[in-house]
């Protein structure tokens, strides 16, 4: 498993999401976990274009995604919300 590190942007954002979708943790953990395990099968990783070129996105539901940056041993969580929120 990869070391993971997040920013306090994405502190922030990941604590207002899980307030505000508690029936979504189960799956925002679980995304996660296969991102740092480099477990991505199914998630619908891609990668990003424009300002976020060099960043990784992958589905925690129809609706929401979370935005990371993959180096060699450690991901860094980047941002978390829905689709529009996180590609601006």
């Amino acid at each position: 498993m990869r070391k993971v590190l997040t920013t306090p942007r994405f502190e922030r954002r990941l604590r207002s999401f899980l307030d505000s979708h508690p029936d979504l943790e189960a799956e925002v953990a679980d995304v996660m976990h296969h991102v740092a395990a480099d477990t991505v099968a199914g998630l619908r990783v891609h990668p990003l274009k424009g300002v976020l070129k060099g960043c990784r996105a992958a589905k925690i539901s129809y609706e929401y995604r979370v935005v990371f940056v993959s180096k060699r041993g450690s991901v860094c969580f980047v941002d978390i919300g829905t689709h529009d929120d996180v590609y601006r």
